[in-house]
């Protein structure tokens, strides 16, 4: 058994920070293998991942968390590609990317220091171009796969797609936290009605075996769009929690939450879901406990979801 540890790596979602002030210890999971009847060969869509902004990949050890959702989609067919460079119509055009993967994009921060007092100015990092950018590529096209926790930089663009984003984290009192925690750990299935399995992200997929029956969904923040685009469903009367100088301010509870949702724009498609963790391949460690998030959970099938979904978004199904 190989493990790969990860000592003290700072998690970018305000959930994790608050089990440990920022910080926890985590160590890859290498030995999860997704089995799946391949698309491989039968098309030749192209994947772009950003790395130019402030995701999950500008760490050295980005790409390492990912690991299972890289493969999938290598096995899969999809020709991946990392991309340094701004998110414009040039980048876009010359990389011939099907799909466009931005994961996690916090705010940038600038600080104002008078003496008397401090202030801080959250600005965006995605420039007014990019942002028209994107939505032109999506209306002629393309698709777009989305995780915005740890931060709402990437709020213009939620917002010229009609998505509105609640920084922060969902609670709901059936589906506590860890350890009781504030920062739910929704357990979806189709029987709780959290997960709906006649989204056109499932209700498309190639093979029956792999309709999920199980999703996790641990810590993330709230969307709402339009009801049907509701992909992940949050239960009705959760509470959308932001941390303010050590205090966990109610900002507000709704109906209408979800955390991950689908839609078409224009000839393209876009998914956003608020959990950075969902696909990624890391199993935290708090209090000598060992909490998968979560691909390689094997009490779920958050893989299976994500086949169906990068699928969705290239046009496969």
């Amino acid at each position: 058994m190989k493990r790969l540890i990860l000592s003290i790596i700072t998690i970018f979602s305000i959930c994790w920070a608050i089990y440990a002030q920022g910080t926890v210890e985590a160590e890859f999971d290498t030995l999860y293998y997704f089995q799946f009847e391949t698309l491989f060969g039968t098309h030749a869509k192209r994947v772009l991942i950003d790395e130019a902004h402030n995701t999950i990949y500008s760490v050295p050890y980005g790409r390492e968390t990912v690991r299972e959702m890289l493969r999938i989609m290598q096995e899969d067919g999809f020709n991946i590609q990392f991309t340094k460079q701004v998110l414009d119509s040039a980048n876009l055009k010359t990389s011939k990317a099907d799909i466009l993967i931005i994961h996690g994009m916090p705010n940038d921060k600038i600080k104002l220091n008078s003496g008397n007092k401090n202030e801080i100015i959250y600005k965006s990092p995605l420039k007014d171009k990019e942002v028209i950018d994107i939505l032109t590529y999506v209306y002629k096209g393309g698709g777009l796969l989305s995780h915005f926790p740890g931060g709402s930089g990437a709020l213009p663009l939620l917002e010229a797609f009609n998505i509105k984003f609640r920084d922060g984290y969902a609670y709901h009192p059936n589906s506590p936290g860890y350890k009781g925690g504030l920062c739910s750990h929704f357990i979806m299935t189709k029987d709780n009605g959290l997960l709906n399995t006649q989204h056109p992200v499932l209700a498309t997929r190639c093979s029956d075996v792999l309709l999920p029956d199980t999703v996790k969904f641990l810590c993330g923040a709230a969307v709402f769009r339009n009801p049907e685009d509701n992909l992940l469903l949050f239960p009705n009367n959760t509470v959308n929690f932001t941390p303010a100088n050590g205090v966990q301010d109610i900002e507000e509870s709704s109906d209408s939450y979800a955390g991950m949702i689908g839609f078409e724009f224009g000839a393209g498609r876009v998914i956003v879901c608020t959990d950075q963790g969902i696909f990624r391949s890391l199993d935290l460690l708090i209090d000598g406990e060992k909490i998968p998030v979560t691909i390689h959970d094997p009490e779920c099938d958050n893989a299976e979801l994500f086949l169906n979904s990068i699928r969705w978004l290239g046009k496969l199904q």
